[in-house]
């Protein structure tokens, strides 16, 4: 059995008008109703009579693991937190790290718990139980985590448990088949799921404070995978018993993904809850608006927010966060969340103070050149709102001239300039086009210099009208705000897999030089274009190794592509009003 070593930290907190805590920390092993034991860690105020509670549970190490030494840079903006006497707590989920049990990839919500049936919902219901037991709690809990983490969180939410009572899902997993990490529309998100994937869907054979080790390496810069078909570089990686397995065997839309679906079958939650995500965030853009959605369709009664701003993965975290590549947003905009937004939205429901934060609160992407905004505060372009997309939006169609090209699986479109960045650079959600406009695989439409400001808030909607010699194909579309000085700027963009034109849990192949129409929505932007930038929409067939090279052959499972079902094809995007698209405007 592991042993626990409490010890005590003095902390000093002077910040926000709080008071300064001493502060304890202890390690446990928190029980489950099946008997596995969850490692925890406790940061406790000795001299608070009665504290709220935040937890985040997760799935990747918490370092220095029963070690009695305490850096407060661990919790970086969250030392607010601290500042304000709250009983933190960390937890790795079962199998991970020191916590017993077998980890399962994004673990079903389970509706019907009898006898010791569990799952994420009820292992936090669990571990608030023994919290409230052990510690010295105003009985009130909040949870939070972002990405992995946000799942866990909303499982949180899930749970029912009364005495959690404000939940924060960030940039959380909703759904690894139809958006998210893994996959975009049923497309293999390739280097996001191969350097993630390498070590981490590997099945852990026993607790261990350290991760394991990658089954192959995770430079998936294009000089390493170019030109090689995804039957080939997916071997080193096929496991048996890791999760890269469980890919391959299914690649539709079946009841394995559907399961994971964490929204499946919602109903009314019981605490408070804000989602949060950044629009320019290339990990979980989608679990993000597909949660508030869910959230608001299936459970009306909840109290639910929504936060969005220009921000990459979990860049609300980052309080030196300025820009993408050479699109500037401004400065202080996580310092500005976590003391506006999120902290007095757990203020609200844990401490009883304050009020509640607007239900959308958004800040939108618009001017982005360096000399304007590198040094520019942004709290005065914070828009608060009753919903999204707000009142008094309407529909514009940015109708696509048509256009035929050659597209060659063999020399695939670069995701971004820099091709050899040994990891998916995330500063390709803002990154300058024009290399790809530069191509001839690329149809480019583009308009006139916008009069006046428009203001862009809401879904992304395509329309495709296509005609190719292939049996399959991907579409990538790319919608660009081109500013005055050039810059092509990404907005947004997706991939959408032919075969799964009309199901997802069906494919169907292509009658070579027939038309087809692919519809499509992208997630949602806030974005301002200014009199004198341009729109611009861009077509392709690639999007590599960002998303696997589809080969242009019908598979029944694409992940068993060869070098020889790599063909060439002849693809014609249909204009004349058959090609479009939809934007929200404000």
């Amino acid at each position: 059995m592991k042993k626990t070593f409490p010890f005590i930290i003095i902390l000093l907190f002077s910040a926000l008008g709080a008071f300064s805590y001493t502060y304890t920390k202890r390690h446990v092993l928190i029980p489950m109703r099946d008997g596995v034991r969850l490692y925890t860690e406790i940061f406790e105020p000795s001299d608070h009579p009665l504290a709220p509670v935040l937890i985040m549970r997760t799935p990747y190490s918490l370092s220095h693991y029963n070690d009695d030494t305490f850096d407060k840079k661990v919790f970086g903006l969250d030392s607010i937190y601290l500042a304000h006497g709250y009983i933190l707590v960390r937890q790795n989920v079962r199998g991970t790290y020191l916590s017993e049990g077998r980890f399962v990839q994004s673990r079903p919500f389970v509706t019907d718990k009898k006898g010791k049936v569990t799952d994420e919902a009820s292992d936090a219901w669990d571990t608030v139980d023994w919290l409230l037991a052990h510690c010295r709690t105003n009985g009130r809990v909040g949870v939070k985590g972002t990405s992995y983490p946000g799942f866990y969180a909303f499982m949180a939410a899930r749970s029912g448990h009364p005495a959690v009572k404000a939940v924060s899902p960030q940039a959380p997993v909703n759904a690894w088949f139809m958006g998210d990490d893994i996959h975009h529309n049923g497309a293999l998100m390739l280097m996001d799921s191969y350097s993630f994937g390498s070590s981490f869907f590997r099945r852990r054979q026993q607790p261990s404070v350290k991760a394991m080790p990658p089954l192959a390496p995770v430079d998936t810069s294009v000089s390493v995978f170019y030109r090689r078909p995804l039957a080939e570089l997916l071997k080193p990686v096929l496991e048996e018993g890791s999760f890269w397995k469980d890919i391959v065997a299914h690649p539709n839309y079946d009841r394995y993904w559907q399961s994971r679906l964490s929204t499946r079958g919602l109903g009314e939650l019981k605490p408070a809850v804000m989602i949060v995500g950044g629009l320019y965030d290339a990990e979980d853009n989608y679990g993000t608006w597909n949660t508030w959605r869910q959230i608001r369709q299936h459970a009306p009664k909840t109290p639910l927010f929504l936060v969005e701003a220009p921000w990459y993965h979990h860049a609300w975290g980052n309080g030196k966060y300025q820009h993408l590549d050479g699109a500037w947003f401004g400065a202080g905009t996580a310092a500005y969340f976590i003391n506006e937004i999120e902290y007095p939205f757990f203020a609200y429901y844990l401490e009883g103070k304050g009020r509640k934060p607007a239900p959308v609160t958004v800040l939108p992407s618009a001017e982005t050149r360096e000399e304007v905004m590198k040094d520019r505060k942004v709290e005065d372009q914070w828009l608060q709102l009753d919903g999204w997309p707000p009142k008094g939006t309407q529909v514009r169609r940015l109708m696509l001239k048509g256009g035929t090209v050659l597209s060659d699986p063999r020399n695939p479109v670069p995701y971004y300039n820099k091709v050899d960045v040994r990891h998916r650079d995330r500063a390709y959600m803002a990154a300058d086009q024009r290399f790809a406009s530069q191509r001839n695989d690329v149809l480019t439409c583009a308009w006139l210099p916008a009069q006046d400001t428009l203001r862009l808030m809401g879904p992304v909607k395509v329309r495709l009208t296509l005609n190719t010699s292939a049996t399959d194909l991907d579409a990538v579309v790319k919608l660009i705000d081109v500013r005055p000085d050039g810059y092509e700027m990404l907005v947004r963009g997706d991939v959408m897999p032919a075969r799964f034109r009309h199901s997802f849990s069906v494919p169907k192949p292509l009658q070579p030089d027939k038309d087809f129409t692919l519809s499509f929505t992208m997630p949602d932007i806030a974005h301002v274009l200014l009199p004198g930038h341009r729109l611009m929409v861009q077509v392709q067939y690639s999007w590599y190794p960002l998303v696997a090279v589809n080969p242009q052959t019908f598979l029944k499972n694409p992940y068993h592509a060869t070098q020889a079902d790599c063909r060439k094809a002849r693809v014609t995007l249909k204009g004349n009003g058959q090609s479009w698209v939809e934007l929200t405007v404000w």
